[in-house]
């Protein structure tokens, strides 16, 4: 009995072993997204990736912030409620190498969902920089 114990707990502590973090599925999800936009998806070299909570209100103020580069009107006032997580943001740079040989490095700022969406935003930077004029 002992011995059939001893290979199920194996089994399962290799089991466990195998399974990727949050944050190991969300690298992976982030790559797969960026892969299929660059100009051959072989010539994506993944460089950095830095992870942070994103709330919902991270997004409505995402979203103002749009409505406002935008000139629409701006979504509801985040509230206090609204700090729930709804997904990791992740700041991520590449290399994308282009048929020429050209290589062009980039970044990005996505958002993953729970269930793997992953989403582009516009980057901080640029939002600054629109919404001072």
């Amino acid at each position: 009995m002992k011995p059939l114990s001893l290979a199920l707990l194996c089994a399962g502590l290799l089991l466990t072993g195998c399974t990727k973090t949050t944050e190991q599925q969300t690298e992976l999800a982030v790559q797969d997204f960026v892969r299929n936009r660059v100009s051959d998806p072989k010539n994506y070299f993944p460089g950095k990736f830095k992870f942070s909570p994103y709330t919902k209100r991270d997004s409505l103020l995402y979203l103002a912030q749009m409505a406002q580069i935008n000139g629409q009107p701006a979504p509801p006032a985040p509230t206090p409620a609204d700090s729930v997580r709804i997904g990791t943001l992740v700041y991520h740079d590449y290399r994308d190498e282009m048929r020429n040989g050209v290589s062009v490095r980039d970044s990005g700022e996505y958002v993953v969902r729970p269930n793997g969406d992953v989403r582009i935003l516009m980057a901080e930077s640029i939002r600054r920089r629109r919404l001072q004029k």
